[in-house]
């Protein structure tokens, strides 16, 4: 008898001959836009909801148009030549940072032919709270994600350690200007 598999969370973005799942290749395009690992971006329990809000505001046609797009610039989406893939690029890197669809550029939505009103939005309440711009600098969303009881009274991660400063200028230091 086989011993039974324990399920991993890779085993909810591959399918069983590990061909990436649509999801998963979302979250491949969104490692090189936003500069975090799938990992982090899994974490978020956000990426099925990302990519479905990104096809319903422009559409198959234009996704794909922009994967081809990124796959031709080499993964670099800092060396896509065509606008309207720019800034398909731009509004997802914008909601995986902020949790909103930005409003895309007129030409780019008048191009698109999109009948959806051109309007930032925040795609749900999760989409703030979970959104990568708290992990930039290591905050929490107020109200949402406290820190702890009593961590106020640590440095933030990364800053120097706490010590006694010397004042520089003369005045502060009592001496005659």
């Amino acid at each position: 008898m086989a011993p039974e598999r324990t399920a991993s969370p890779q085993d909810s973005v591959r399918d069983p001959v590990g061909i990436p799942t649509p999801e998963e290749e979302f979250v491949d395009l969104s490692v090189r836009l936003t500069g975090f690992d799938a990992f982090e971006l899994h974490a978020t329990g956000l990426a099925g909801q990302y990519r479905t809000t990104a096809l319903e505001q422009v559409g198959r046609q234009a996704f794909d148009r922009f994967l081809a797009d990124l796959q031709t610039a080499g993964g670099d989406p800092d060396l896509i030549v065509d606008e309207i893939s720019r800034d398909i690029a731009r509004a997802i890197t914008h909601l995986w940072y902020l949790g909103v669809w930005p409003q895309l550029a007129r030409t780019v939505h008048s191009a698109l032919g999109r009948e959806s009103a051109n309007t930032a939005f925040t795609v749900s309440p999760e989409a703030h709270t979970e959104s990568l711009v708290w992990r930039t600098f290591h905050g929490h969303p107020p109200g949402a994600k406290p820190p702890g009881f009593g961590t106020w009274a640590d440095p933030p991660p990364g800053a120097p350690p706490a010590g006694r400063t010397v004042p520089t200028s003369p005045s502060v230091r009592g001496e005659p200007a």
